[in-house]
């Protein structure tokens, strides 16, 4: 999803210095543009009123770890979020860590068998609740426990083991030298989830935490307002988010909308102004072209590992 950056620069408006944010794809090969200010000054979190992103193929769930589809990752990605995830220039960048572990910063064993994560201080749940290193533990046993149906077990094939060092350090161990120990919590398919709302959601009764699924409670700039299945998933801000005091995020509402089909997605945002961003457009390129003559919106065509390419479609830049 939107990976946001805040810097402090001169509003030439005011001759003040303000935090500035600017927003960018949250990973480099399925991008979340959402619209999150880029190029304005914030004096307050959720000053910009409602973004509208039209998902033609809706989330039907917002829990990754039992979806393969990018929309249900990107849907949740808004609420839950990893210890790090690549920027656009395909950097590995913290998140809930404090910083990434290597082996020039001892975060990495010598001899490739360990990473050791800690997390950012004072991070909390959208409950206000702390969160900590057993929430990290316990996201390791709930995709890998026996018949979860976790679809990215994969991640921790080669895990023997994770432990909470303290409150706030993860280490986790391999079975051998692993040269890529950045698998596990990293990107937006390896978010943390909350081990109070989920601790009746282990192996065989995963699947069936509808209102956990549906409604995780979350670490990121917005919590689940509304969720309907294959429709339409309404957010609101998380006032308790560590990036409030920064102006961060811009918009105070997001609304996903599905329905319909690609081609009446790129026309809600190119032609109808009904929407602020629209993803995935899969249409003919003449059509698409032909829409965007009419100055409502901007063609992005973005790399994607499995289908070649993914087009979205997104309006000028605007403040509410």
């Amino acid at each position: 999803m939107a990976l946001l950056f805040h810097y402090n620069a001169l509003n030439p408006a005011t001759q003040t210095e303000r935090r500035k944010v600017v927003f960018a794809k949250r990973v480099v090969a399925y991008g979340f543009p959402i619209l999150v200010g880029a190029g304005y000054f914030l004096d307050q979190a959720g000053e910009g009123g409602t973004a509208t992103l039209r998902y033609w193929q809706a989330p039907t769930i917002l829990n990754p770890y039992l979806s393969r589809g990018t929309k249900e990752a990107e849907g949740a990605s808004l609420v839950i979020e990893p210890l790090a995830e690549y920027n656009p220039n395909g950097e590995l960048v913290p998140v809930l860590a404090d910083k990434v572990p290597t082996l020039a910063n001892g975060g990495v064993s010598a001899d490739r068998t360990r990473i050791t994560w800690t997390l950012r201080e004072g991070v909390v749940w959208s409950d206000g609740t702390p969160c900590t290193a057993e929430d990290v533990v316990f996201t390791w046993r709930y995709c890998t426990a026996p018949d979860a149906g976790c679809v990215h077990a994969a991640n921790f094939a080669n895990v023997s083991s994770v432990d909470a060092v303290d409150e706030r350090t993860i280490t986790i161990t391999f079975d051998g030298p692993t040269s890529f120990p950045y698998s596990p919590f990293v990107t937006y398919n390896g978010p943390i989830l909350q081990a109070t709302q989920f601790a009746d959601c282990l192996g065989a009764s995963a699947a069936g935490c509808t209102e956990a699924n549906q409604h995780p409670i979350g670490t990121g700039p917005y919590v689940v307002a509304d969720f309907s299945s294959n429709e339409s998933v309404r957010y609101e801000f998380n006032p308790l988010y560590r990036g409030a005091g920064y102006g961060v995020p811009y918009f105070g509402e997001v609304m996903m909308q599905g329905g319909g089909d690609a081609t009446a997605a790129a026309r809600a945002v190119l032609q109808l102004d009904e929407a602020d961003y629209a993803w995935n457009l899969q249409v003919e390129p003449d059509v698409l072209e032909s829409l965007e003559e009419g100055g409502g919106g901007t063609i992005v065509t973005a790399f994607a590992t499995r289908a070649g390419g993914r087009r979205s479609a997104s309006r000028p830049n605007r403040r509410t």
